[in-house]
């Protein structure tokens, strides 16, 4: 294969992947064929009144109350009877006293849209937008679940500068038995941890544990071209073994079970995600399930724990994060929990240079000059590998007038034809396939970069210069215009490949691309001008050094 070839290969590739890229971000069906796109949290259903949770061993079987009459929002007012709002500096939550289910999650610091007042809603109650972080004790005949009801000594809290906010919710039961579920917040955290304290005022002991529950309505398929290349909207569970599954909603069914010493389980979409963290040093069972609904359940056991009568315990912690994939937040949390940010197949070249680029912004505190910088990086870093590569092209560039020479003198046999052609590349030791390998091996961190850049949140909403939001396109296609150009004007750089057919082809390339740069993340696309005019650089100096 010569590297007219490979590039030619190359380039359909990325075509059809972009292609096709584009098409499921965008073309997304839900299950009853209706055209939704990413930013929808879950698919429709108006009619959802409750959902049927058949928890594992003895946990119980719930009814999770939905109806659009029957729950308010969280933007209504906060005097509605059977709901406590809590406001941190990060977070704006509705916690029901039907067994203290977060039912609502707004992020303070994430607007819904670019300059829109409306915060970004991560949690909900809507009918068409379920997904709730409910939590219980079990047995269920002995003990609240996620279903029974609790009082609350306020309607409203608010955490108050760096003091942790306790929120206490009370159930008794005719026994003699009260249980308090404790909420503690602390600044700057969207972590908010969940224990129990049980008086067992009882006449008998009590063997109670907890269980923890992420209910989530109809969402998109995930999915992808070849390679997955599609944002992941689903489940996921890390074990002790440093396993971590991926579940897409349709395998929900096929009711996954781990049992694992720590670990976590979450509901992961782009940008953001919520997860049931409980104690690491404890066993756990972990499990899905699909209600009745259509509903999709994501829970973990926690062991039990025996109470004497006339005795009270708290049964620990469990921690609950709705927030945003910051990277470097995560690792700070749970083991493993840096694995919600989607790098694709390639997450081993791409996860260092996703630290590689928070480490460049620490610095320069801009993330466009960040991802300029670490382009700079890897033009560097494969800087003898691409000059390898732009040699070979130039030295063909150069032999060109001379190989139409030998097709003109040979036509018609293709056999001297090509005898003659290899007897020059020998004379003027010229490797046609010299670049081949140095184009191979850079395309891994290419598709690398393009994760990292599409999956961080710090990007959304992020302006620079003239451009809004890098982790939008750009609303003058001024970045992909220019994109194109670049490429265009790389394109004369090159020798044009033998066949007609192939250099058509390759010269309806930047026309291709640009079109697709036109919708993409501008922040991406930033990185594709950098090091299309990096590597146009590079190149007419090589071919300086060679042509003179």
């Amino acid at each position: 294969m010569n590297t007219q070839k490979l590039f030619l290969f190359i380039a359909i590739f990325l075509t059809v992947f972009l292609l096709w890229d584009k098409w499921e971000l965008t073309q997304s069906v839900d299950e009853n064929g209706n055209v939704i796109t990413q930013t929808q949290l879950v698919g429709t259903g108006s009619s959802i009144e409750t959902v049927d949770v058949s928890l594992p061993s003895d946990v119980p079987i719930a009814e999770l109350p939905v109806s659009e009459n029957s729950t308010p929002s969280i933007n209504e007012s906060n005097n509605v009877s059977g709901y406590t709002t809590v406001i941190t500096d990060l977070l704006t939550l509705q916690i029901s006293h039907k067994g203290g289910t977060i039912i609502s999650a707004l992020l303070n610091e994430y607007p819904e849209t670019l300059n829109s007042k409306e915060r970004f809603q991560l949690l909900s109650n809507s009918p068409d937008r379920i997904f709730h972080a409910q939590s219980g004790l079990i047995p269920a005949d002995k003990m609240p679940t996620h279903q029974d009801e609790f009082t609350s000594e306020s309607e409203e809290y608010f955490l108050q500068g760096d003091n942790e906010l306790i929120v206490p919710l009370k159930w008794t039961d005719n026994n003699g038995i009260t249980v308090t579920k404790n909420f503690y917040f602390k600044p700057n955290s969207y972590s908010i941890e969940v224990d129990y304290e049980i008086d067992n005022n009882s006449s008998s002991d009590q063997v109670i544990s907890s269980y923890t529950q992420l209910a989530h309505g109809a969402a998109q398929k995930s999915g992808g071209f070849m390679m997955g290349m599609q944002n992941f909207n689903g489940g996921a569970i890390y074990n002790d073994e440093e396993v971590f599954e991926k579940i897409d909603f349709e395998d929900f069914e096929s009711n996954p079970k781990t049992t694992s010493i720590g670990g976590w389980a979450a509901m992961i979409q782009h940008y953001f995600f919520s997860a049931w963290i409980p104690n690491e040093k404890e066993t756990h069972k972990y499990t899905t399930h699909v209600s009745n609904n259509g509903n999709y359940l994501l829970r973990t056991v926690n062991p039990g724990k025996k109470i004497a009568a006339g005795t009270s315990a708290n049964l620990g912690k469990n921690q609950l994060y709705i927030g945003p994939k910051e990277h470097v937040r995560l690792e700070k949390l749970a083991p493993g929990l840096d694995k919600t940010v989607d790098y694709g197949f390639l997450f081993i070249v791409a996860k260092p240079l996703s630290v590689f680029l928070h480490w460049i912004y620490s610095f320069v505190q801009n993330w466009a000059i960040s991802i300029i910088l670490v382009t700079l990086a890897i033009k560097l870093a494969f800087y003898k590998l691409s000059e390898k590569s732009f040699r070979s092209m130039a030295g063909m560039k150069k032999l060109a007038p001379r190989l139409q020479k030998i097709k003109e003198t040979y036509e018609g046999d293709k056999q001297k034809i090509g005898k003659k052609t290899m007897e020059l590349y020998r004379t003027e030791k010229i490797n046609p396939a010299a670049g081949c390998l140095p184009i191979l091996v850079q395309i891994p961190v290419f598709i690398s970069i393009y994760w990292v850049l599409i999956e961080m949140v710090e990007l959304r909403q992020t302006p620079f210069l003239y451009l809004p939001d890098l982790a939008a396109k750009d609303p003058f296609f001024i970045l992909p215009l220019i994109m194109g150009a670049s490429m265009w004007f790389q394109q004369r750089l090159n020798p044009p490949p033998a066949d007609p057919i192939q250099a058509r082809i390759m010269q309806m390339l930047p026309i291709v691309f640009t079109v697709f740069f036109l919708w993409f993340p501008s922040g991406l696309v930033l990185y594709w001008v950098t090091n299309n005019v990096l590597s146009i650089a590079q190149q007419m100096f090589i071919n300086k050094k060679i042509n003179g």
